[in-house]
């Protein structure tokens, strides 16, 4: 999981909701202008499909699937 940013919503990474991101998508984000180490405590609305992995993950791979809410 090299270069992977990992959006922890929640104190247990083994058992809260997790998003990642790999290092090469990452790099669609910061084009698009979403810096996604400065989502950290902000209110944040993901969008894909949930799987099972230390919990309910999700993998993001498009700039299109993170909102920032009002």
């Amino acid at each position: 999981m090299r270069g992977r940013i990992f959006l922890n919503f929640g104190k247990d990474y083994r058992t809260d909701f997790t998003a990642t991101v790999t290092a090469k998508d990452a790099k669609a984000f910061a084009g698009n202008g979403v810096d996604l180490k400065a989502l950290e405590g902000k209110l944040v609305r993901v969008r894909g499909w949930i799987y099972e992995r230390n919990g309910p993950a999700m993998d993001l791979t498009h700039p299109e699937q993170v909102e920032l809410p009002d």
